[in-house]
């Protein structure tokens, strides 16, 4: 059982495992494994963007064998025997034209489609450290375009990196590119950057949350409608999600995880729960007085239960945010390494009227930390209950505004510009409001 479409343009793809080689390229697909585990197997379709599922209850085998040039739907097929299987193709648009693209495996015992569940059910990124210390998603690159630029130069870029098209994020226009296991990421930049054709590449890079005390939790891009009554102005908040037992407040209108789109929302470490509540008004900061009015509020989980986000997930929440109206964009996370691509996305948001906060960091090193640094946003740093500045508040010139920066929950004390950011989000958002 199949549905599938000829894609459209050269997308190479080769991957490299112990026990398993996979490349394709258009409809065609090489594979050469010995022994592997099929969900292993399948990973490496799933590692190239493509949504695999399968029914848990079926006995998998493993996978010897060597296929060259053979059709995707075929292999899939020898793949997924005695079961029945399911391919689509999807259609992907971007500034550089449109192409035909593998978007899911689905394997299943006849007549039970509804069975096969997603073979990996959340997104934890596999981050590595580079060259000078920056850390990035493991294989990923981003690339921007010139102006002017085809398809035909894409294909040609991922021709030369072995690599191929993840997402399109558009806007701001930007290919998110996965590379073999033999292409260093900044080798596959040296080879982009010579590119004709391409504008800018960087690694897909990783950002960490600014830390605080972790509290004890239990636990599509296409925008939503956030039931905004008329006045009403609400703030986004990327952070690490919402317990869900919150999700239910007046002031939560909406929810949506950006790492696992579709997923139910959660918060596997509790820091965007408090975040979230703050800028809602649910909770004062010490030395703020509380208020008598709520902020809407559209909780969006940006960062894995480590404590990470990467480029692409920032950029798909921001997306989000702006496609659901949301006016107010808090971001209590920040890095040292100023990016071109994220610098675009912020002054993309704020060309569409958003306001966006930013933590200044709890480094008092006069230094600016990006997003915050960026002059399409307001870095916010920390003051202590009694008005004075937060002795670990960071500062500078690019330090637009300070606020309370200590707070309690659940019998807990917190401290950071962490806190500080939500908080100047809902005020702004209350005042805004007639």
């Amino acid at each position: 059982m199949r549905n599938a479409l000829i894609p459209i343009g050269l997308l190479l793809i080769p991957v490299f495992v112990s026990a398993a080689n996979l490349r394709i390229e258009g409809d065609r697909a090489w594979l050469e494994a010995e022994g592997a585990p099929l969900p292993k197997v399948l990973r490496l379709f799933e590692q190239r963007g493509v949504e695999v599922l399968i029914d848990p209850s079926l006995e998998l085998g493993r996978i010897s064998g060597q296929w060259e040039n053979t059709k995707v739907d075929r292999l899939i097929a020898q793949l997924a025997g005695p079961h029945s299987y399911l391919i689509k193709w999807k259609r992907v648009s971007g500034p550089l034209g449109s192409f035909d693209q593998l978007a899911s495996i689905q394997i299943f015992s006849d007549g039970n489609a509804s069975a096969a569940k997603p073979i990996t059910e959340k997104r934890v990124l596999d981050i590595v450290e580079g060259e000078g210390g920056i850390k990035y998603l493991r294989g990923e690159m981003m690339v921007g375009f010139r102006e002017g630029s085809s398809i035909e130069d894409l294909n040609a870029l991922l021709e030369k990196l072995g690599g191929t098209v993840v997402e399109v994020i558009d806007p701001p226009g930007i290919y998110r590119i996965k590379l073999n296991d033999e292409m260093p990421v900044e080798k596959a930049m040296e080879i982009a950057n010579a590119h004709e054709g391409v504008d800018s590449s960087e690694p897909n890079l990783a950002y960490p949350k600014i830390d605080s005390p972790k509290m004890p939790m239990n636990g599509s891009g296409e925008g939503m409608n956030l039931q905004l009554r008329p006045g009403e102005t609400a703030v986004a908040v990327l952070d690490s999600g919402l317990d869900p037992q919150y999700a239910t407040l007046a002031t939560i209108r909406g929810t949506y995880d950006a790492l696992n789109p579709g997923a139910e929302i959660s918060d596997p470490t509790g820091h965007g729960t408090l975040t979230s509540l703050i800028a809602a008004g649910v909770i004062t900061p010490d030395g703020a007085a509380a208020t008598d009015t709520g902020t809407p509020v559209l909780s969006i989980r940006t960062f894995d239960e480590n404590g990470n986000t990467s480029a692409d997930t920032v950029f798909r929440a921001i997306n989000y945010a702006v496609n659901s109206g949301v006016e107010i964009i808090s971001m209590s996370w920040g890095t040292e390494i100023d990016s071109k691509f994220l610098a675009t996305a912020m002054a993309y948001a704020a060309q569409n009227g958003v306001r966006l906060y930013a933590s200044a960091g709890n480094e008092p090193t006069g230094q600016p930390i990006y997003p915050a640094g960026y002059p399409s946003v307001t870095a916010v740093g920390g003051l202590n209950p009694d008005g004075s500045r937060w002795e670990s508040s960071n500062y500078g010139e690019f330090v637009l505004i300070y606020a309370p920066a200590k707070a309690s929950f659940n019998g807990q004390d917190y401290a950071g510009t962490s806190i500080s950011t939500p908080y100047v989000a809902g005020k702004d958002a209350r005042n805004t409001t007639p």
